[in-house]
């Protein structure tokens, strides 16, 4: 059994239980010590009792892990300000002020923190002195509350030292987490929680809680929306429609295409016929306006959405720069009767609701920087979550040579666009020229269009980046010109750049020209990024980059007085690009410049020459079936065949004895497909192709084997919102309309922001699946399924597909009209917390009440356990060696006595010589007598004499010294040292040394007598 630690004083014993020890050792110590310490004297015997005593309780006490207690005297308040837009402007303001006020109210020992929440939570400030808390800076998305997160955070950053309270100020209107279940965390934590409710209503709102639409449907089906609308006041207004954003015309007979609603108290259910005239998805979004402004005052609650998935006949979206490239593979298209949309890259899809209605995309020749990073990300998880086919073809500007190598999209694809190391191939020179960036954000956008350019580059490349700076300022090789392998080093030299301002172009160029000469390379390129105010290189430079054929291109931002020349200059001379940039609008299309300038380099991954038969691979595949004899190319990208999942190359050519390069592959990603042609499509590199008699059928079969499925009609999708997620039920049926059981479901969701999760539907009931997602962010969040059925009785399997969205316009915020202050003295009670006042003075959050103040603790065991065996071996020399503690105590007497009497002669000698020195100071004092006659005088001390100071004339000097006559020395005779006689030791018998032992074995045994 346990034994929960006690404290005595300051001291607290985790283990209490080991102090037993103490008595009962006690004990048998005393017992034992009636024999073991007999034969010492009695003070010396107590004495080494007293010792073991000691020593058994600081063993004991050292066992029972002894700490240092320390109390703690300070209060920290924790404060979770909630920041959502479900809080009214106004009254974010006053919890401003009520902060700083109450701030004023602090002592000497009290903390203050801050933490702000919305959708996630942020720390503002530490527990420290209140008047030293910020002011709020970043806290995130608004659209939604998560208290549970932020009281999760308070605790966290709670000091260790200090009583802890949390004050939460809010409307509890939660929408993310559970905050009862964070209040259970506190209250074992004994951290109250007080709360200061932010109450509020909207006394007239209008909200549009949803549009009910089917998430399926046929072409030209007639199906009925319906809008559902809560008012808390009766209300006209306007109600509007529109799908995949063109508007609907409800009332022909009216001037607008909306029509009037009025609004009682309540829900309204408002429906809207209409036919489904498009395959695909269709996105209906229906929007409320009311006639008076005082009848809503949330208007972010007005709109909602829903999308609903037509099945029809495939459709593709084809995407090209160049009309006449993609003209004969669209005509062979719609000969085939499958439906064609063709766009330019900058029409391409923006989002997951626009690409999803077409069943493959097909990229013409096409190079990434047309793309931005999203919408490349969005080509990737539209193949690979949402089961669409994807179709590139070459060209100059497609595959590695287009900017594609490790972009999003190339994992789609069924090549690799790397070229592999043991195919010898030129490589490709780029020097970045990084001159000032005097513009907005200029640091930032020289470093993103450094890192585009290295992004569009193969790791086989070379790359170098040159700036102005260091000591003294010079043009320097910020990162050498080398093989970029996995590019980190000079990625991190980009990430350090300085962005001096030089004076001139000729040191940038002359330090690049030097290297860039020697550089085994088959393009070189040089790009130029400055304000153009640099003075322009020397001719004979410019010649040697021109005879060296390396291509300097120039972008101009924000360029100075006679810049922009300059700059065109140099590229005009060497065959460059020259590119300007004048006002902030442009800025985010310098990464694209710079990622399409660096495929300059890459046009060693471009193979032409002599025309060339494709061979095509064993056994072939089904989109290959009835093709044969396939036309020669004289053109096509470099790229290699890819091992890492299911891909098969099925064309390939054979340039020499060593390379073959794949020239038609295909593969499953995901739940789609994905399908590369690395020649092109126009009269270039496959012209032959075109007047091929099996064009039309080799692109049709390729084309349908890579479309996704199309909606099976034997499924039914139907969403049911429960708060923060979604449940999703399928009910599928075999083609005799009985329900279809055991189906093997593969699933993924797309979210808002491009995130993809794998989803699984679960049976639970006949032809019944379901499955529940999180949906808890504004959006639309994109579903797709595919199933096998088990085969049946003649053998014979199906499969199918089905797409579903879930539509969420606006946030959960937007819900609320009023506060939930249940909820916060629910969590108040929980803890142990209060409801505070909203007056400063009043809210007295430092207070004690209910708090349990922490108890700082210090091990101590080894302080304990070394004092311990220093008393042990005290005990030690108690019974080994005698000690006479009353000669001890006799000796330190008399040394205290010399000590003084040592004192007082050193006392006394410093007084004579004081009074010795007054003496030669009164005789310094006196005037020295006057010689008489001849002499001189008798002067007493010799020292005074040569203090006093006189003077005499050269006849009384000259008087002087014939009366005194010569001056005669006595001769002293050293007389001898003394010597000391040395003093004979008496000689002492063997019978009286005898005697003298005897003598002191007796005045010991009679010492012995007297102590016991």
């Amino acid at each position: 059994m346990l034994i929960a630690s006690i404290h005595i004083g300051p001291v607290q014993f985790d283990q209490p239980v080991w102090l037993l020890l103490i008595p009962t050792l006690g004990v048998l110590t005393v017992w034992w010590a009636r024999s073991s310490l007999s034969g010492l004297g009695t003070t010396s015997r107590r004495m080494a009792l007293a010792i073991r005593l000691m020593v058994i309780m600081l063993l004991a006490g050292a066992i029972a892990q002894p700490q240092w207690r320390r109390e703690a005297k300070d209060i920290a308040v924790i404060v979770v300000v909630d920041q959502s837009e479900s809080i009214p402007v106004d009254l974010k303001a006053k919890i401003e002020d009520y902060l700083r006020d109450v701030a004023k109210t602090a002592k000497n020992n009290n903390l203050l923190g801050q933490i702000t929440v919305a959708r996630d939570a942020y720390v503002q400030s530490l527990p420290g002195p209140p008047g030293d808390r910020p002011d709020s800076q970043n806290i995130g998305a608004t659209d939604g509350t998560n208290l549970a997160g932020g009281t999760n955070l308070g605790l966290a950053v709670a000091p260790q030292n200090a009583a802890t309270r949390v004050l939460i100020i809010s409307d509890f209107n939660e929408t993310q987490g559970q905050l009862n279940s964070t209040a259970q965390s506190a209250r074992a934590a004994k951290v109250p929680i007080d709360v200061l409710p932010i109450k509020y209503r909207y006394k007239r709102e209008a909200m549009m809680e949803r549009l009910v639409a089917p998430a399926t449907g046929r072409l030209g089906e007639n199906v009925n929306l319906r809008v559902i609308i809560n008012s808390t006041v009766e209300a006209t207004g306007r109600l509007d429609l529109s799908v995949n954003g063109r508007p609907i015309d409800l009332d022909p007979d009216a001037a607008s295409t909306g029509v009037s609603v009025t609004l009682k108290e309540g829900t309204n259910a408002i429906p809207i016929p209409l036919t489904l005239s498009a395959s695909g998805a269709q996105k209906f979004e229906a929007t409320f306006t009311p006639d008076s402004r005082g009848d809503d005052t949330l208007v972010q609650n007005n709109r909602q959405s829903a999308v609903t998935f037509v099945t029809g006949q495939g459709k593709v979206l084809l995407i090209s720069g160049n009309e006449s490239e993609s003209a004969d593979l669209v005509r062979a298209m719609n000969q085939a009767k499958i439906e064609t949309e063709v766009r330019l890259p900058s029409e391409a899809p923006k989002d997951g609701v626009e690409i999803a209605p077409y069943d493959a995309v097909v990229l013409v020749n096409v190079p990434a920087w047309e793309f931005s990073q999203a919408q490349q990300e969005m080509l990737r998880s539209y193949v690979h979550d949402l089961g669409g086919g994807l179709v590139m073809i070459g060209g100059d500007q497609a595959f590695g040579a287009g900017g594609w190598i490790d972009s999003p999209t190339a994992d789609a694809l069924p090549v690799k666009l790397e070229v592999p190391d043991k195919r010898k191939m030129p490589k490709g020179a780029l020097a970045l020229v990084v001159h000032s960036c005097e513009m907005p954000q200029g640091n930032y956008w020289g470093k993103q269009v450094c890192l585009a350019a290295v992004d569009a580059l193969s790791p086989r490349d070379m790359a170098g980046v040159i700036e102005y700076g260091g000591l003294g300022g010079t043009e320097y090789w910020l990162h050498k010109l080398q093989d970029l392998g996995n590019k980190a080093s000079i990625k991190r030299a980009i990430n350090s750049l300085t962005f001096g301002d030089a004076p001139s172009f000729e040191g940038f160029l002359s330090v690049a020209i030097g290297d860039m000469e020697k550089a085994q390379a088959g393009q070189k390129l040089a790009i130029i990024i400055s304000d153009g105010d640099p003075s322009p290189p020397s001719p004979q430079l410019m010649q040697r980059f021109i005879d060296a054929k390396i291509i300097i291109t120039t972008v101009t931002v924000f360029p100075h007085m006679g810049g922009i020349s300059t700059m065109d200059n140099m590229a005009k001379a060497t065959g460059g690009n020259s590119y300007h940039v004048s006002n902030p609008g442009e800025l985010a299309q310098l990464p694209r410049i710079f990622m399409k300038e660096a495929q300059r380099v890459k046009r060693n991954l471009i193979w032409e020459g002599n025309p060339v038969t494709p061979r095509l691979s064993a056994g072939g595949t089904e989109a290959m079936r009835g093709i044969s004899g396939m036309p020669p190319v004289t053109g096509y990208i470099v790229t290699t065949e890819r091992e890492d999942r299911l891909c098969q190359v099925v064309l390939s050519v054979k340039t020499s004895d060593e390379d073959v390069d794949p020239l038609l592959a295909q593969g499953q990603y995901g739940l789609g497909k994905s399908v590369a042609f690395t020649s092109d499509a126009r009269a270039k590199w496959a012209s032959s192709w075109l007047g091929w008699g099996q064009y039309r059928q080799f692109w049709e079969q390729h084309m349908r084997w890579v479309m996704r499925p199309s909606t099976s009609t034997e499924l039914r999708v139907s969403t049911e919102d429960q708060g923060e997620r979604t449940r999703v039920v399928v009910e599928a049926f075999n083609p005799e309309g009985d329900p279809a059981d055991f189906l093997r479901w593969r699933g993924a969701l797309v979210g808002p922001e491009g995130k993809s999760t794998a989803i699984n539907l679960r049976q639970f009931a006949p032809g019944q699946y379901e499955t529940f997602v999180d949906s808890s962010g504004a959006g639309t969040y994109m579903m797709n399924f595919r199933y096998d059925a088990p085969a049946d009785e003649s053998g014979k399997s199906r499969e199918g597909n089905v797409q579903a969205a879930i539509t969420r316009p606006y946030a959960s915020e937007y819900r609320q009209l009023q506060d939930n202050s249940a909820l916060a003295e629910q969590v108040a009670k929980l803890t142990g917390g209060r409801v505070v006042s909203d007056s400063p003075a009043l809210a007295d959050l430092w207070s004690k009440d209910g708090l349990t103040m922490p108890v700082a603790t210090r091990p101590i065991w080894l302080s304990v356990a070394i004092a311990a065996i220093t008393l042990f071996l005290m005990d030690v020399a108690v019974r080994r060696v005698r000690i006479d503690f009353m000669a001890m105590a006799a000796f330190m007497r008399r040394g205290a006595s010399k000590s003084r009497s040592a004192g007082s002669q050193q006392m006394g000698s410093l007084r004579d010589a004081r009074e010795r020195a007054k003496e030669g100071l009164a005789v310094r004092s006196q005037p020295a007598k006057s010689a008489e006659g001849a002499g001189m005088g008798t002067v007493p001390n010799a020292k005074a004499a040569r203090a006093v100071k006189f003077e005499v004339s050269e006849e009384e000097l000259t008087a002087a010294r014939k009366s005194a006559g010569p001056i005669t020395v006595d001769p002293v005779t050293p007389q001898p040292m003394p010597v000391k006689e040395e003093k004979k030791k008496p000689e002492v018998s063997a019978e009286e040394g005898m005697s003298r032992l005897l003598k002191a074995k007796r005045r010991a045994q009679d010492d012995m007598t007297q102590d016991s």
